[in-house]
């Protein structure tokens, strides 16, 4: 089994609300690395610019992931991408984005699409090219995964990122089998779209999959079957102790690829989604990525009545 996942690898600073600090890999890293972890016997090769300041230690974290390519990797001379992520409570934060890297071309993702599941994530919004993206769903549309992510983010002179739909904002959602977004994300470009059944009727297509995560609230599926459309609310996990919400949608985005390309169920794909997601909020950043199997066996036992 082989799964791409393109966009950004970041250098992370995660400043917690009320709590130390932390430094690690971000962006794409995380959803390699759970991955990577979930399934051992799969190829992972993520695809993202790596700058000249990290690339030696990027190697050296990846040697404690046997299965994931670094055929992707793209080296850039200068600095690595680096966020900045202030939590000013415990769901909210401000962003900065620092160091950019242009966008990926077809001809740096063609390379790497013979795979089970492609999995793009808009990580600083200008990952991949437009065009680059709609080559990839015109030839692997039912296996692509998108994340609308920073796509909808703007950004000022000293790197503050803020709400900026782009105009062309829902040309990119539908170019893919998948559709992952945050309720803020799907409030940002809901439009007139009186709820999500709504909002599906109008922007996409009729074999599409939305997914819209709400934290420990679960999420939201939305799909067509025959002429209707219907919504499904998939109950989530509450943590007791909390550690570090940065990357919880990254990992849902892998739990869901993870057990659909196992199982073929939609809705199941969801559940064990919601279950990795809350696994990650238990970890702080990615160094603690070796922990992930043990937290979500504890949420699972937590979960049995």
């Amino acid at each position: 089994m082989k799964i791409t996942v393109i966009g950004t690898i970041n250098k992370d600073l995660i400043l917690p609300f009320q709590s130390a600090s932390i430094e690690s890999f971000g962006g794409i890293f995380y959803t390699a690395t759970i991955l990577s972890k979930l399934l051992p016997e799969a190829t992972i090769t993520p695809v993202s610019y790596i700058g000249e300041d990290v690339q030696v230690t990027i190697g050296a974290v990846l040697k404690q992931f046997p299965n994931i390519s670094t055929e992707g990797l793209i080296p850039w001379e200068g600095k690595s991408h680096k966020v900045i992520l202030e939590y000013e409570s415990p769901h909210s934060r401000k962003e900065k984005s620092l160091f950019h890297f242009p966008p990926l071309t077809w001809q740096q993702v063609e390379p790497h699409l013979e795979a089970d599941m492609i999995m793009v994530n808009m990580i600083c919004g200008w990952d991949v090219e437009l065009d680059a993206f709609r080559k990839i769903g015109q030839a692997h549309r039912e296996r692509l995964y998108f994340d609308l992510h920073y796509l909808i983010m703007g950004i000022d002179d000293l790197g503050r990122r803020f709400p900026e739909p782009p105009q062309n904002v829902y040309e990119w959602l539908k170019q893919s089998k998948f559709v992952q977004m945050n309720e803020r994300e799907f409030s940002e470009i809901q439009g007139e779209a009186r709820n999500e059944v709504d909002f599906y009727n109008r922007r996409l297509q009729e074999d599409q999959v939305l997914l819209i995560t709400r934290g420990s609230k679960g999420a939201s599926l939305v799909y067509q079957r025959g002429e209707m459309i219907g919504r499904k609310e998939i109950p989530g996990h509450k943590l007791l102790h909390p550690v570090d919400p940065t990357g919880c949608g990254d990992a849902f985005g892998a739990g869901f690829v993870c057990n659909y390309l196992e199982s073929g169920d939609i809705n199941k794909a969801v559940e064990f989604a919601n279950l990795v997601g809350a696994a990650n909020a238990a970890l702080r950043g990615t160094n603690e990525m070796h922990l992930l199997p043990e937290r979500i066996a504890e949420i699972r036992r937590l979960s049995q009545p």
